[in-house]
C-alpha cells in the first residue's frame, strides 16, 4: 500500500516529486521489490505518468512476468483495471505525439482496449467510463472529414459518463486530453481554454493540488 500512499501524495501536491515515487510513505531507488509490492509499485507509477503527462515513461514502464500474473482482467487484482486504463491513455497519447512511431503505440494501446470492450459487452459495469475514454482517444487518431465533430462528442460523452458515475479523476483526465486534442489538433484555443479550467476545477474538487500545479505550470 506504500506505493499508492506516495502516489496520493505526490497527486496531493505533498511532494516535491511527480512521477517518482520518493517521500514521506516510500523511496522507489531503495524499496526491495518483492512479485506482488512491484506490480503495485508498476500500477501507482502509471496512474503518476498518465495524470502528470509523462505519457512516454508511462507507456514504457516495464513489465515483469510476475506483474502480468497479477494484472489479469478476470480474477485479477482491482488495481489491474486502473492500471491497464492509465497504460492504454499513456499509448494513445505518445501515438498522438510521436507521429513516427504512430502505429506501434497504437498497436499496443488497442490490444488492451479491446479487452476493455469484451469487458463491457460482458456486463462489467465499472469500465464504461474507461472505455469511453478510450474510444474518444482512439478516435482523436484516426483520419476522416468529420473527425473534429465526432472526436468532440465522444469527450464530451466520456466526460459526462464518467462524472455521472462519480469518477471526477477520470473525468478531469478526460477533459485534459479533450483540451489537448482541441489545442494541437483543432487549434480552438478558446474551447481548449475551457477545457483546461473545467479539469483543473475537478482536479481541485478532488483534491489533486500537484496535478493542479502542473497544469498551470503547462498552460500558463
Amino acid at each position: 500500500l506504500r506505493c499508492f500512499w506516495q502516489l496520493c501524495l505526490n497527486l496531493m501536491g505533498v511532494s516535491h516529486n511527480t512521477v517518482k515515487l520518493k517521500g514521506k510513505a516510500m523511496d522507489e531507488e531503495k524499496v526491495v521489490f518483492t512479485k506482488a509490492l512491484h506490480a503495485n509499485f508498476v500500477a501507482a507509477k502509471t496512474i503518476a505518468c498518465s495524470l502528470f503527462g509523462e505519457y512516454e515513461l508511462g507507456a514504457h514502464l516495464d513489465i515483469k512476468k510476475g506483474d502480468k500474473q497479477i494484472f489479469k482482467f478476470k480474477g485479477g487484482a482491482l488495481t489491474g483495471m486502473a492500471f491497464f486504463f492509465h497504460r492504454a491513455l499513456s499509448l494513445y497519447a505518445m501515438a498522438r505525439k510521436n507521429k513516427r512511431k504512430k502505429g506501434k503505440y497504437m498497436a499496443r494501446a488497442r490490444r488492451i482496449h479491446k479487452e476493455y470492450t469484451d469487458s463491457l459487452e460482458k456486463k462489467n459495469p465499472n469500465i464504461l467510463h474507461y472505455v469511453s475514454i478510450l474510444n474518444a482517444e482512439l478516435g482523436a487518431l484516426e483520419k476522416r472529414k468529420t473527425r473534429e465533430e465526432s472526436v468532440c462528442k465522444l469527450y464530451n460523452d466520456a466526460i459526462a459518463i464518467s462524472a455521472r458515475g462519480g469518477y471526477l479523476p477520470d473525468a478531469a483526465l478526460a477533459q485534459e486530453r479533450f483540451a489537448d486534442f482541441l489545442l494541437n489538433e483543432v487549434g480552438n484555443t478558446v474551447e481548449a481554454k475551457y477545457h483546461i479550467e473545467g479539469a483543473i476545477q475537478r482536479y481541485t474538487n478532488w483534491g489533486a493540488i500537484g496535478v493542479v500545479e502542473h497544469l498551470h505550470n503547462k498552460y500558463q
